[in-house]
């Protein structure tokens, strides 16, 4: 930069060099500095507080009168709004967008052309009532004046602090009190005990004790006909009801491997009442024998195939002789697997034997009749080891099941660590004082090894190989039993066996690459797709839960999955209910802990980090939609369940189960705080929101173990990995179409989506 005029000499003294870049810049006439786009800088303050530019000689009265009038770029664009009700609404800093802002007559106009960005002046939590101020106006849009940014749903508030925490944007413990109110007009009894439990495991209220008192009566609402039944008390005080509500309480806490000492200053249950029920996970597996009774599970059996029958007599024989055999059930997608662990368990189980029965994921465990998942049935450590055992004690209620466990099934084995299993066996062997293959109880593990392996957090091949359970000791003891019959096709049709010959050589071919079935269909665009997928999608009261369990689109991408989920929801009639989350940093400033919210908000709000909701989750009643947390998985609400949205409130979503054997039960879904368990942020987050996504469309590794009409994966070229192609078409064998969604202008310039269609029924 050259200061004063154009001397040369003085130049010349402060060693001014003029490059041949800039000597050419000058010479064309070109500009030497440009800013593309425009960055507009928005005043952010509180009412009556904007700057007022003064004469210090003018009067008092004077300076007043002016400041009165005087606009910012704040109260302009509030009075635009005021003016203008009918005009499409904006944020504040979406309004230089589409409006230019005039310094000389302090007024916003229409933008005639060009493009700029709109940045509010930053603020941190430290400015109180302004750092509110600043977070409303990032969502709300067309505000007319600030008491309309402290209105939320027709109630004015005093503060903008408050109006924050009503519309979501700040964490509270009011929260929780607003969440069971709610809950408690739609359902009393054991919905709002599993409610409670979910709040005190994931949202770690301030104050859990005057939650329960306020909210005791409604929770245990349903428990005075259950004493007058269980233990004979005719007429049971509102004590001795408490009292057993809070061993209720405690029992569903520990699923989570938690109890009420764990939330001082709860109350514990001064009545024995585990004396009179007994061990509560036996009690769940002689409940499970009565209902495979009643169920007349055995008749089942002459359904089976062949490779189903050698499979069946095999396994119970190691049962009811105890021998302690180890099997190992391969089989790809539609040989009937689950199916066959049913039937087995159910046998079993009418002749009063515990079957325990897990799934390496939850959703797999919503499959199996009394499912849950490993690490919650074993208590296996997350940082499991070679020499790991699990982690309960050889006096517990789990080790008590376990020795009088008959029959153990572990399905989709093939995707945990071997040290997982070693550990159960490890643990089993011990409590049992019995040196045989898992103390000697008959296993069976089951799964495929042309899915998805353990994965090795930046593993290489030799790593990831090794923690496959064919690696395990184990595994030369194991008998391997083999299901070959994809029982979901015809297979009378040609079409259907031609299929089912193709998806066989899927993962087994020594090819890197399978090209994709000849039979190739284009669609126009995204809304005929969604048109094929889910016929008749604007008409209200077509979608119903089992429209909804019978179809859905696969794509291997997040951007895909949102695009389609937002053009299906706009088409999906009714009104739409936002959400919005509170966002914020955990462990922001790790030297000075005074130091927070570096970021600004509107950043966090931006992020979309994997396994988080998004900032803004919109619904309608009667959508689909999946969960992205294990919150109850006894009740089916495990990560990855698809439900269908049956009621909105503002701190609850009641919710119908589409999948696994709680189909069609009622659930509560409250928002927790999540935070985000990979590194690809540079600092820790916490979001509290809802852990729900909108389910018209799932990325491949959400649809394990869900039944769908349509399947579709997100591809760059017409051939791809036989890993990618395997578990994308092995889910679409009994469905009426495979659709295998290819958004790629590389195939076509002029076809949005290509898919092929193979007719199978």
């Amino acid at each position: 930069m050259v200061l004063g005029g154009d001397n040369e000499i003085q130049q010349y003294l402060d060693a001014r060099y003029i490059g041949p870049p800039e000597a050419a810049c000058r010479i064309f006439g070109h500009h030497l500095h440009e800013e593309v786009p425009a960055v507009v800088r928005l005043e952010v303050h509180l009412p009556g507080m904007h700057r007022c530019i003064f004469n210090p000689s003018e009067s008092l009265e004077t300076i007043r009168a002016r400041g009165a009038y005087q606009k910012s770029t704040l109260t302009a664009f509030f009075s635009w709004y005021a003016s203008n009700k009918d005009a499409p609404k904006y944020t504040y800093q979406e309004f230089p967008q589409h409006f230019t802002w005039n310094k000389t007559s302090k007024i916003w106009t229409p933008r005639a052309s060009g493009f700029a960005i709109g940045r509010m002046y930053f603020a941190s939590p430290n400015c109180g009532e302004r750092f509110y101020l600043r977070l409303l106006l990032t969502v709300v849009k067309g505000p007319t004046s600030f008491e309309c940014l402290r209105t939320v749903e027709n109630v004015v508030h005093s503060t903008f602090k408050s109006a924050c925490v009503a519309r979501g944007l700040l964490e509270d413990d009011d929260e929780w009190v607003q969440c069971l109110q709610e809950a408690a007009v739609m359902k009393t009894g054991y919905q709002l005990r599993r409610l409670f439990s979910i709040i005190l495991t994931q949202c770690s209220p301030i104050h859990p004790y005057a939650l329960w008192k306020q909210f005791s009566v409604h929770i245990c609402d349903d428990l005075a006909h259950k004493i007058r039944t269980l233990f004979a008390i005719s007429n049971p005080s509102e004590a001795q009801i408490e009292d057993y509500g809070l061993y209720l309480l405690n029992q569903l806490l520990q699923e989570s491997s938690k109890t009420l000492l764990d939330f001082p200053p709860m109350p514990q249950p001064n009545e024995n009442w585990s004396a009179i029920v007994g061990n509560r996970l036996i009690l769940e597996h002689r409940q499970l024998q009565i209902e495979a009774q009643q169920a007349h599970a055995p008749f089942n059996v002459h359904c089976l195939n062949i490779g189903q029958s050698t499979a069946y007599d095999a396994i119970t024989s190691s049962v009811f002789e105890n021998k302690g055999t180890m099997f190992f059930l391969n089989g790809g997608a539609g040989t009937g697997k689950t199916y066959l662990y049913n039937t087995i368990a159910g046998k079993c189980r009418t002749l009063g034997h515990i079957v325990v029965s897990v799934a390496s994921s939850g959703i797999a465990s919503l499959l199996l009749t009394g499912g849950r998942t490993a690490h919650s049935t074993f208590c296996i450590p997350l940082a499991v080891m070679e020499d790991s055992f699990c982690g309960f004690k050889k006096q517990s209620i789990q080790a008590e099941l376990f020795r009088e466990t008959k029959l153990i099934i572990w399905d989709e084995v093939p995707m945990q660590h071997r040290y997982c299993v070693e550990a159960v066996d490890r643990t089993l062997r011990d409590i049992c004082d019995n040196d045989k293959p898992f103390g000697g109880i008959t296993i069976v593990l089951g799964g495929d090894f042309r899915q998805i392996l353990p994965v090795v957090t930046r593993g290489s091949r030799e790593q990831i190989v090794n923690a496959s359970l064919r690696r395990s000791p184990l595994w030369k003891e194991i008998v391997i039993l083999t299901l070959d019959v994809n029982m979901r096709l015809d297979q009378g049709d040609s079409g259907n066996a031609n299929f089912a010959t193709f998806l066989a050589e899927v993962g087994t071919s020594p090819q890197e690459t399978v090209k994709l079935p000849s039979t190739i269909r284009k669609c126009r665009d995204l809304n005929e797709l969604l048109s094929t997928v889910y016929p008749q999608l604007d008409v209200v009261d077509a979608s119903t839960p089992t429209f909804l369990t019978e179809r859905t689109i696969l794509s291997a991408r997040n951007e895909d999955v949102n695009a389609i989920n937002a053009a299906a929801l706009n088409i999906f009639p009714g009104d739409a209910i936002s959400y919005l989350a509170a966002d914020k940093m955990s462990d922001d400033d790790e030297v000075d802990h005074t130091i927070a919210n570096r970021y600004p908000n509107e950043y966090l709000n931006s992020l979309d980090p994997t396994g988080l909701p998004p900032f803004k989750v919109e619904l309608k009643v009667g959508c689909p939609i999946i969960l992205l947390r294990n919150i109850a998985p006894k009740d089916g609400l495990c990560n990855g369940t698809r439900m269908m949205v049956v009621r909105c409130a503002p701190r609850i979503i009641e919710v119908l189960i589409l999948t696994g054997g709680h189909f069609g039960k009622f659930a509560f879904i409250p928002r927790i705080s999540l935070t985000p368990s990979s590194s690809d942020l540079p600092f820790r987050m916490t979001r509290r929101q809802f852990p729900v996504r909108l389910a018209y469309a799932l990325t491949i590794n959400k649809s394990q173990g869900q039944s769908v009409k349509f399947v579709g994966v997100d591809l760059r070229t017409p051939v791809f990995s036989r890993g990618q192609l395997y578990v994308a078409l092995s889910r679409c064998t009994s469905f009426d179409r495979v659709s295998v969604l290819l958004p790629n202008s590389e195939l076509d310039s002029t076809t949005n989506i290509v898919y092929p269609e193979v007719l199978l029924s």
